[in-house]
C-alpha cells in the first residue's frame, strides 16, 4: 500500500515538474501577447458567468440564461467539493514548497494579478466553468438562432453551427492556455476540469425540472446545496483535515498579498452558487417569469433585456467589490442576499418590467 502511495506520489511529481517545463516555455515564447492571455483569464472568470454571461443568455432566450446559471451553479458547488476532497496544489506555490528543486535550479516564473487564488488547485474551476457554461451557450445559441430559423438552408445551418462549435473548443484551448500561463494550474488539473465540465454542462442542458422548480423545492436544492458544502467541511474537520490548508499557503508565495482574493475563498463561493440557486429557483416559479414566457417574443424589448441585464450585473459586480471585508459573516450575508436578488430580477423581474412597459398595461 506505501508502495502504491510512493509510486502515485512519484507520478503527481512527475506530472507537476513537466507542467512547469510547460508553463516556463509558454512564459518565453507567449511573452509578445501576455496582455491578451492573461485577460482570457479575466475575461472567464466564474464571476463573470453569473454577472455577465447570465444576464446575456437570459436575454436571448430566457430559458437558456436559466440553464446557463445552473450551469455556473453546479459547477461552483461540484468544483468546492472536488477541490476540498482532492486538494491538489498550485504552481505557484508549489515551485516554491518542493523540494525537487534547489535554490539553483528553482524556476522564476512570472506572477500576474489573477494567479493567486487562494483554493487548492484540482479540478480547475475556470475550465470548468468555461466548459459547462460555454456547452450549454453553444447548444442553446445552435438550437435556438440556427437550427429553429427558417432564414437559413441546411447547409448554412451546418456551416454555421460548425462555426459555432469551433469557436467554442478554441475559447476553451485558450482559457487552458491561460490558466497554465498565470500559474494557476498544472496540467492534469485542466483535464480533469474539461471532463467534469462536460458532466456539469450537460445535466444543465438536459435536464428538465431545473427550469421547472416551484418555490418549495427552489429552497430544498438551494439547503441541498449549502448542507453538502457544510457536511463536507464538517466531515473534515472531523478527520484532522483543514479545508482551508490552502490559504497560508497562497499568502506565503504570492509575489503580493492584495492578490490573494476573498472572493476566491470557499465561504464566499457557498455563499454565492447557494443565493444564486436560491434566487434563480424563485424566479424561475415566479407569476412575473410565466406572464414573460406566454406573451410573444419581441425584438426591441429582446435588446433591452440584455441591455439592462447586462447593467444590472455590471451594478451587481460594483456593489460586491464594495462590501465591507473587515466583518466576515456580515460580509458573507450581504454577499448571499446580493446574489438571491440577481437571478431573481434578471429572470423574472428585468423582463416583466420591460414588457409592462412596452405594451402599456
Amino acid at each position: 500500500m506505501e508502495e502504491l502511495v510512493v509510486n502515485t506520489l512519484s507520478v503527481g511529481d512527475k506530472w507537476n515538474l513537466k507542467s512547469v517545463e510547460v508553463i516556463s516555455a509558454l512564459q518565453h515564447h507567449l511573452e509578445p501577447y501576455e496582455s491578451w492571455v492573461v485577460y482570457a483569464s479575466v475575461l472567464g472568470d466564474n464571476r463573470e458567468a453569473f454577472t455577465f454571461f447570465f444576464p446575456l443568455l437570459a436575454g436571448l432566450a430566457n430559458e437558456l440564461g436559466a440553464r446557463a446559471l445552473w450551469a455556473s451553479i453546479l459547477v461552483e458547488w461540484s468544483n468546492l467539493l472536488l477541490k476540498w476532497m482532492i486538494k491538489g496544489d498550485r504552481p505557484y506555490w508549489w515551485v516554491g514548497e518542493t523540494d525537487l528543486y534547489s535554490n539553483e535550479t528553482r524556476p522564476e516564473l512570472r506572477q500576474f494579478a489573477n494567479t493567486c487564488e487562494s483554493g487548492p488547485g484540482t479540478p480547475s474551476g475556470h475550465i470548468m466553468m468555461n466548459v459547462a457554461l460555454f456547452y450549454v451557450a453553444t447548444k442553446g445559441i445552435s438550437k435556438h438562432f440556427i437550427w429553429n430559423t427558417k432564414a437559413f438552408s441546411t447547409c448554412q445551418k451546418s456551416i454555421l453551427s460548425a462555426v459555432l462549435y469551433t469557436a467554442y473548443l478554441l475559447w476553451i484551448g485558450l482559457i487552458f492556455v491561460s490558466r497554465l500561463y498565470i500559474q494557476a494550474h498544472f496540467i492534469h488539473q485542466n483535464i480533469l476540469g474539461i471532463i467534469v465540465g462536460l458532466m456539469v454542462g450537460h445535466v444543465a442542458w438536459s435536464s428538465k425540472w431545473l427550469v421547472k422548480l416551484s418555490k418549495v423545492w427552489a429552497v430544498v436544492v438551494a439547503c441541498s446545496l449549502i448542507g453538502t458544502t457544510v457536511s463536507t467541511y464538517s466531515l473534515l474537520l472531523s478527520q484532522g483535515m483543514n479545508p482551508l490548508w490552502s490559504v497560508p499557503l497562497a499568502l506565503k508565495h504570492c509575489a503580493r498579498a492584495e492578490y490573494v482574493k476573498i472572493d476566491t475563498q470557499p465561504f464566499y463561493l457557498a455563499m454565492r452558487f447557494t443565493g444564486a440557486a436560491l434566487g434563480l429557483g424563485l424566479g424561475l416559479s415566479s407569476d412575473q417569469r410565466h406572464v414573460v414566457l406566454n406573451a410573444p417574443r419581441n425584438c426591441i424589448r429582446t435588446i433591452l433585456i440584455i441591455k439592462g441585464g447586462i447593467v444590472i450585473g455590471r451594478m451587481a459586480s460594483m456593489i460586491q467589490g464594495s462590501l465591507p471585508t473587515d466583518d466576515m459573516i456580515l460580509f458573507l450575508t450581504l454577499s448571499f442576499g446580493l446574489n438571491i436578488a440577481l437571478p431573481f430580477i434578471i429572470i423574472a423581474l428585468l423582463p416583466h418590467f420591460l414588457l409592462t412597459v412596452y405594451y402599456g398595461n
